[in-house]
């Protein structure tokens, strides 16, 4: 094997290809780092990047990845918002050899870091005291994470149209995966086979993760609403709730539905699955700007006590997605165009060994909603799955 030093430019090109998770623009992050500057004027911000931890894949600490799309260890923000017009810097690690041998190699400072990144400024992490005392010696506050998360979780609620294009990626990998579900469920199937048929969906249609730990519930599990275990063999007559969500990007999706093992819902679980699809229709058809999650909580349950099964509805009906399968930010706050949010009512009645959960995706539009996991759930639809 012959040896061949690289070349800077080939560096440049070997570096940045670590960086080839699918990002957006550069100015998208820019925006949101000036968005939040006019928020938190007259003081300093400190965000840190998550730190690396020995044979575990990375996972940036995700406030620090959505205001810069930066995806390594190491690095420091610095906001000067004390500034007019304000500054930002991005700090970076020097290089170490050594460590690279072991993880590969890293963006250090300087130019192609810049080029890489966006920012008109990334100097090593060596830099990043004498900095921060020189923009600090107006007497402006040095916050860090805690003190603007509520800051960065209001900007965050409200996705930009890059964002949601993330997310029905994400969405659509989910839904690819629901249809490996799908050709694995069977009676004496294992529930952790039908999880690494999905999995594998996930992986091979570029998603970095699973969002969260993928719940693949059956018989008795169908009634706990975080199972994870995945250990069980599924039973004739079973049904399956499959709660899962691809992560692409950084972004997460989260997508339910229920199945029946045995390719055909019982009377009794076409009951409780018709009142709960129901319940759900009726919490989507909510959604608009305007509305809070409150509102469709409240369509949802309403239907679910007019049945008799209040009390086996135990969990909110919506949540926000995003960088997080719970995103942040004020849940009481009234709904705007382009965010994204869940919609899952569900019954669970354990003596029975019957759990029913049926949850899409919706972004909010101007004049009302986008259902993006568009994925049968109709009883019919379902069962129409299983004619192999």
């Amino acid at each position: 094997m012959v040896k061949k030093l690289i070349a800077p430019a080939c560096l440049f090109l070997a570096l940045t290809t670590l960086l080839a998770i699918e990002k957006e623009p550069f100015g998208e992050y820019k925006a949101r780092r000036d968005r939040l500057a006019a928020r938190i004027k007259g003081n300093v911000l400190v965000l840190r990047a998550a730190p690396d931890q020995e044979l575990v894949k990375y996972q940036q600490e995700r406030n620090f990845y959505y205001l810069t799309g930066f995806d390594q260890p190491g690095a420091i923000l610095l906001l000067d918002a004390a500034s007019d017009p304000p500054q930002e810097f991005l700090f970076l690690p020097e290089r170490k050899p050594s460590a690279e041998r072991w993880t590969g190699p890293k963006l250090a400072p300087g130019a192609d870091a810049e080029k890489a990144t966006g920012f008109a400024k990334v100097l090593s992490a060596d830099e990043f005291e004498t900095t921060l005392k020189r923009v600090s010696e107006g007497g402006t506050a040095a916050y860090g994470l805690k003190d603007v998360e509520s800051d960065v979780g209001f900007l965050r609620q409200t996705k930009s149209p890059t964002e949601v294009a993330l997310l029905e990626k994400a969405v659509q990998i989910t839904l690819k995966a629901h249809r490996a579900a799908v050709r694995t469920i069977a009676p004496g199937a294992m529930e952790y086979e039908v999880q690494a048929a999905l999995e594998f969906e996930f992986t091979r249609n570029g998603a970095e993760r699973p969002g969260y730990p993928s719940i693949v519930g059956s018989g008795p599990f169908s009634t706990i609403l975080h199972y994870n275990d995945n250990t069980r063999r599924i039973q004739a007559g079973d049904v399956v709730v499959v709660d899962i969500g691809a992560e692409y990007s950084g972004y997460s999706a989260d997508v339910t539905r229920t199945y029946p093992a045995s390719g055909k819902f019982s009377p009794r679980q076409r009951e409780i699955y018709q009142i709960v699809l129901e319940a759900q229709k009726a919490a989507i058809e909510k959604v608009k700007p305007g509305a809070r999650i409150g509102d469709l909580h409240n369509v949802a349950m309403s239907h679910i006590r007019s049945k008799g099964y209040e009390k086996y509805f135990i969990h909110g009906t919506s949540h926000h997605i995003g960088l997080e399968v719970h995103d942040v930010g004020d849940t009481s706050r009234p709904l705007e165009p382009n965010m994204v949010i869940t919609v899952e009512p569900g019954i669970y009645i354990p003596e029975e060994q019957l759990g029913v959960r049926i949850e899409d995706d919706v972004v909010v539009t101007a004049t009302g909603h986008r259902v993006l996991s568009n994925f049968p759930k109709e009883i019919s639809e379902i069962e129409g799955l299983f004619k192999r």
